[in-house]
């Protein structure tokens, strides 16, 4: 053997559990010459945009698959074959999670078979019900039958006293359903090294000192990425569960470059297609705006960029902007397009922004662009105290099947990691409360602050504190919900990506951030809000009462500009 396929790697998007970035493994597995590396975290794709753009990047061989918890305690490696078996997975993580509480996932086996197409299964592991005392007949059968010759029994090896007899009983069983046997380690780190952070990673995932972890911690550093010959090595007495590694790789042709996303037209009126419907309303909103004809210059400035539109086939996003302002102006609810958007001529006769760009002189190609290819950005403001009601009106029109908010990576900075790690230390916290207020909120972890605040680098627990800190910076902690970005589609998001409660009532939040829209060039709506608004909406409504002015206020925009003939 001169490669082999790494199947089971978990990256520090298992949130605590993993101890190396996606682009780290990526690196090592191209420096040591590894045929494929899969990225399986838990319960989730969470970085799997991240492996893949450094995958592309170095030319590398990325398997998309995650770790799926099951409701009797074990669980269950599954590994995407094709677009179907990827939507799948989503499909069946979306599941797990929307029926828990947020940070927790469970399925039952029944739904594991039911998801099973284009997915491969390697069941396995400490956890597996296949490696359990009792003997899961009935489990074993459902999945032979729902997964076919997509299922395998995997054995892993890390060096520990219960590996013989764990392996024994799993070989035993997976010659009971007729499994083919296949070789893994579960790998928590790219390198050695990180060992020690894995392991105080665990302690605060678990809430405990790292004297009183006990078994929680992992007994050895036998987690790390290892070498081709590392792992023929391991596994010398049976090439064939090496071999078998690269049989399942090859199986696996799924990319995130075969996702093909497009914005969810709008309901249209009468057969007319969405560039049709958006050039009427652009045009009827040009006659609003200008008092009658739009003159000439503005007319010509409205062809182009709805030529522009169409070609790109941006019509439904700008269709959806102009429905959730119309929503807003039914509802008094004050908002305000801004950003670049306010160089389109199509936004400001929509209603959209408030500046007229051919007056100004604006550029458009700032907003949209043939050469840039990306998709348009257009941020709407809304008065803060009602934006929720904008919010839920979106997920009534489109459905939560086909309306997710974008999620936000919540990242150690050197206060939280100080923190974190000096708990998990026994360090006492009036201790790290008086460094922590010393640290910068972006900068490392210097030893400094530590001393000044009484922590000195003589101790080597104070020292320890200080180089883990640093290591733990920019890891994600936990997920939270982007101010106010949505991912609409045309088929169910969770066909692209999994879908998860908020801490937030009502809210649901896909698993990706907003970099990992763009670099995947999906849409992101941004429905914003601002304090400011509020307040004005405030005035007009004083204004209104006070001086008995009726009707709608505030009163509709003023013509800009006199037509010209």
């Amino acid at each position: 053997m001169t490669s082999y396929a790494a199947l089971w790697c978990k990256s520090n998007f298992s949130f605590l559990e993993g101890a190396s970035h996606p682009d780290e493994l990526i690196e090592q597995a191209q420096e040591h010459g590894v045929g494929a590396l899969a990225i399986t975290d838990r319960d989730g794709v969470y970085g799997i945009v991240r492996a893949h753009v450094k995958a592309r990047e170095l030319g590398a061989r990325l398997i998309i698959g995650t770790q799926v918890s099951v409701d009797d305690g074990s669980h269950i490696v599954l590994l995407a074959c094709d677009r179907g078996g990827y939507a799948n997975m989503c499909r069946l993580l979306t599941r797990g999670r929307l029926r828990c509480t947020k940070g927790e996932s469970r399925v039952t086996w029944r739904e594991v078979c039911e998801h099973a197409g284009g997915i491969i299964a390697l069941w396995g592991g400490e956890q597996s019900a296949l490696a359990r005392d009792s003997d899961p007949d009935q489990i074993g059968f459902d999945l032979r039958d729902a997964f076919g010759d997509r299922l395998y029994a995997m054995v892993n090896r890390h060096r520990r006293a219960d590996d013989v007899p764990l392996e024994a009983r799993l070989r035993h069983r997976a010659d009971k359903y007729s499994l083919p046997v296949v070789a893994a380690v579960e790998v928590l780190y790219h390198t050695k090294g990180r060992r020690r952070l894995q392991d105080v990673m665990t302690c605060i995932r678990h809430k405990v000192t790292l004297a009183t972890a006990g078994r929680l911690i992992r007994g050895n550093a036998e987690h790390e990425l290892k070498s081709p010959h590392a792992f023929a090595s391991l596994f010398k007495d049976d090439p064939a569960a090496v071999a078998r590694t690269i049989e399942i790789a090859s199986r696996c042709g799924f990319s995130l470059e075969q996702l093909r996303y497009r914005y969810p037209s709008e309901r249209l009126p009468d057969g007319r297609t969405s560039a049709q419907w958006l050039r009427e309303l652009t045009y009827a909103g040009a006659h609003k705006r200008y008092g009658g004809a739009p003159p000439a210059d503005v007319a010509a400035q409205l062809d182009t960029e709805l030529a522009l539109v169409d070609e790109l086939d941006y019509c439904g996003y700008f269709l959806t902007m102009y429905e959730i302002v119309r929503f807003c102006r039914e509802q008094n609810i004050l908002c305000q397009g801004r950003g670049s958007a306010a160089n389109s001529a199509v936004c400001f006769c929509l209603g959209i922004t408030a500046v007229d760009p051919v007056r100004m002189g604006l550029l458009f190609e700032r907003f949209l662009s043939r050469e840039r290819a990306e998709p348009p950005d257009i941020d709407l403001d809304i008065e803060h105290e009602r934006r929720e009601e904008v919010i839920q009106h979106v997920y009534d029109k489109y459905g939560r099947a086909y309306a997710a908010m974008v999620a936000v990576i919540i990242r150690y900075r050197p206060k939280s990691a100080v923190r974190d790690v000096g708990k998990v230390l026994s360090i006492p916290e009036t201790s790290l409360d008086r460094a922590a207020k010393l640290l910068g909120r972006y900068s490392g972890v210097d030893t400094e602050p530590l001393e000044q605040a009484g922590l000195t680098m003589s101790s080597e627990t104070h020292a320890l504190l200080s180089e883990l800190a640093n290591e733990l910076l920019d890891f994600p902690r936990h997920t939270s919900i982007h101010p106010g970005g949505f991912l609409l589609g045309h088929e169910p998001v969770s066909n692209i990506v999994p879908i998860e409660n908020g801490a937030m009532a009502d809210r649901t939040v896909i698993q990706w951030d907003k970099d990992d829209l763009e670099d995947l060039g999906l849409f992101k709506v941004d429905l914003l809000g601002l304090g400011a608004l509020h307040q004005m909406h405030r005035c007009f409504d004083l204004i209104a009462n006070h001086r008995g002015l009726i009707g709608p206020w505030p009163p509709s925009p003023p013509t800009t500009r006199t037509p010209t003939t």
